[in-house]
């Protein structure tokens, strides 16, 4: 049995500190805010594995993890633009993303993002003095 997905944006920031003395600590300790994606779903080609289709509010990206397509045990991430193009980098393809007996229920995949969306995104997502420092999609099992 192919185990659920769960898809989940985060969004790494920091907070530059006010009022700090001279040679003090500048920024707060690293955060994050998240989105969710839509839940898995079971694979439309009758084979045992699961996909996760759907976009955030705040990514001008639409997302695409299909678990066992290529393989069981075979994670396969698309990223792509509002044209439809792949983001630089993917499709990435993780073999036995979550074998048995691993510790691994998590995979974590870097998602590029311009100055101008980062920009758009701590005006819209994060609060004042915060800084964007990182996007990422973490794919975790759910059982």
């Amino acid at each position: 049995m192919t185990p659920g997905l769960v898809g989940v944006i985060r969004y790494h920031f920091r907070e530059r500190l006010e009022g700090v003395k001279p040679g003090g600590k500048e920024y707060s300790a690293p955060a994050y805010e998240t989105e969710q994606l839509p839940p898995s779903i079971a694979a439309s080609n009758g084979e045992q594995g699961r996909v996760i289709k759907g976009k955030v509010a705040h990514l001008p990206y639409s997302f695409v993890i299909n678990l066992g397509a290529k393989g069981a045990g075979t994670l396969e991430v698309k990223i792509l633009t509002a044209e439809g193009k792949p983001l630089p980098g993917y499709p990435k393809t993780v073999a036995n993303a979550f074998a048995h007996g691993a510790e691994a229920t998590s995979q974590d995949f870097e998602v590029p993002v311009t100055p101008k969306l980062a920009a758009n995104i701590e005006k819209n997502l994060l609060e004042k003095n915060q800084h964007l420092t990182q996007v990422q999609l973490v794919v975790q099992t759910s059982q």
